[in-house]
């Protein structure tokens, strides 16, 4: 049977006691009804997972000791996700796959087809409800990672992205497929730029390719973007790990 799972960022952990506070407290002690005595595990989202004994439960926190912890290190290539921003469900969608799909971080594009733009209040809102739900992915299908969320950014600091390995799905007749863009030694960082509804003007796709952006081929079909970000995302895993 698996044990109820709780976040705490690295940076709250304190061994060999852990306290839960707010989000996590509310639904540990208030939803899943934890009392002290019962076994639950906590993960920091970076490869940090502790199974604990809870010692005290109340409104407003929930305190535990660690029994055992252990630690999972990083994948040897790790895939750094590029969207485009797109609308809110289908965005969603995307860094919920992400997360399962082991993305090493999501930054999010404003590109010149975004339909969506956020002012500073709106973005600090939306990376708030877009970092929890990253995690209650994370939580759900037990990886111990949680993908590095960074705020919408434009296009051109995705071209200034450093890694060994910049791929961009592309209609292109220049484009490969991800098996032949990989170099014959796995790349340690790979970055995976991926348009909005409606793709990247030729402009952009070009300034892409300038930037050392490689192209590759998804298939014959069109994809949606939310769509071409888990398919990259998906064989990029099986390719590299």
């Amino acid at each position: 049977m698996s044990r109820s799972r709780f976040h705490l960022s690295t940076t709250e952990w304190s061994p060999p006691h852990l306290k839960l506070t707010g989000d996590e407290a509310q639904h540990c002690g208030r939803v899943m009804r934890k009392q002290p005595g019962d076994t639950i595990e906590v993960f920091d989202g970076a490869g940090r997972v502790a199974v604990c004994e809870i010692t005290h439960v109340s409104k407003s926190e929930v305190q535990a000791r660690i029994v055992s912890e252990s630690s999972v290190p990083p994948f040897q290539s790790s895939i750094h996700l590029l969207p485009a921003l797109i609308k809110a469900e289908p965005f969603e969608w995307l860094l919920e796959k992400a997360v399962e799909l082991g993305a090493a971080s999501v930054q999010p594009i404003i590109t010149e087809r975004t339909v969506i733009h956020l002012d500073a209040a709106q973005t600090e809102k939306k990376l708030a409800k877009w970092r929890r739900h990253m995690i209650e992915s994370a939580k759900q299908c037990h990886t111990p990672f949680v993908p590095e969320l960074k705020a919408p950014a434009p296009f051109s600091k995705a071209l200034k992205f450093e890694a060994e390995c910049k791929l961009i799905p592309a209609l292109s007749e220049h484009a490969r497929t991800l098996k032949q863009a990989l170099s014959a030694a796995k790349p340690s960082r790979v970055a995976v730029l991926i348009g909005p509804e409606g793709d990247f003007t030729p402009e952009e796709e070009a300034q892409a390719f300038a930037a050392g952006y490689v192209p590759v081929t998804l298939g014959p079909l069109v994809l949606r973007a939310e769509t071409a970000s888990i398919a990259t995302l998906a064989i990029l895993g099986h390719e590299l790990r």
